[in-house]
């Protein structure tokens, strides 16, 4: 698994230019969230940390799902075939998939909340940085899964559009966006069983001084097993299949 790793690591480090767009999205989203819409100027609800918080969720998540969404090339030139033929096990191609998309987060975590920092001016406690780059890393690991299962699922520009469509809906619908309280009311207990919601309300909490989000813990754990079960079913539908 772990040559595997490595070369996964080295084909995203050879697209440097895809990483950097991935990466300076959500940063541009932030800049013109507090700085040209002046969120939190006239309103005492909207925190500017919170506001950074959640774009440095959004970036993150999104670096792991599109960067460990490449299974779909890879059925089409063949490569999925040959790794059935070695004794790389299924679980073993999983992980290294899912770590392969959590290897580049802190570049997207990291550019927000550098923003925030000294654009933004945003302060707070160095436990409370260490708590949110920490906390909003482990939480992207179902979207990297989530990548892996996407690419088994569908096939070429499908698989794309499908990535693409899952990663704003779930943003949006996880409340990164727009708080969640601005929600109809019968949307509410849906947004706030996703896992983009439990991966914002754990950089939420840090900014507010609370206590490790547990429940967002057990939550974003049931999604990456949800999506493993996905990924490993299909994996081996799609190798049988040859």
């Amino acid at each position: 698994m772990s040559a595997l790793l490595r070369l996964e690591v080295i084909r995203l480090l050879r697209s440097p230019q895809f990483l950097m767009y991935l990466a300076a999205f959500p940063v541009g989203m932030y800049l013109m969230l507090v700085k040209v819409l002046d969120i939190g100027a006239d309103d005492p609800n909207a925190d500017p940390a919170a506001v950074m918080v959640s774009m440095a969720t959004y970036g993150s998540l999104g670096m792991a799902l599109l960067a460990a969404g490449s299974i779909a090339t890879e059925r089409h030139s063949g490569w999925t075939r040959q790794l059935a033929i070695t004794p790389l096990t299924t679980r073993a191609y999983v992980i290294a998939k899912t770590l392969s998309g959590l290897f580049v987060v802190p570049l997207a975590l990291g550019l927000v909340l550098l923003a925030g920092a000294f654009v933004g001016e945003v302060r707070l406690d160095a436990l409370q940085w260490i708590e949110i780059i920490v906390l909003v890393w482990l939480a992207a690991t179902p979207f990297a899964v989530l990548g892996v299962t996407i690419g088994y699922l569908a096939a070429g520009q499908a698989a794309q559009g499908l990535t693409v469509g899952l990663y704003f809906a779930l943003a949006i619908l996880g409340g990164l966006w727009w708080p969640t309280s601005l929600f109809p009311e019968g949307l509410r207990p849906f947004a706030e069983a996703s896992p983009a919601y439990f991966a914002g309300s754990l950089g939420w909490d840090a900014v507010d001084g609370e206590p490790v989000n547990l429940t967002a813990i057990g939550g974003l754990a049931a999604w990456t097993v949800v999506f493993a079960a996905i990924a490993a079913w299909r994996y081996k539908r799609v190798a049988a299949a040859g």
